[in-house]
């Protein structure tokens, strides 16, 4: 159960990355897209975690 819920979140991660990148206009402002992603991926892990989920 554990890989298949791996798969789906990167499949998610991926799909969402791809998304970025077309709506931004230059690749400053795609990695401003994906680097905000990527903190509040981070925060909403870490409250999981904590909250022991």
């Amino acid at each position: 159960m554990l890989s298949l819920q791996t798969s789906f979140r990167f499949l998610f991660e991926l799909v969402l990355g791809v998304a970025a990148v077309l709506m931004a206009k230059n690749f400053k402002e795609a990695s401003l897209l994906a680097g905000t992603f990527l903190i509040g991926l981070s925060a909403v892990e870490a409250m999981l975690h904590f909250m022991g989920s």
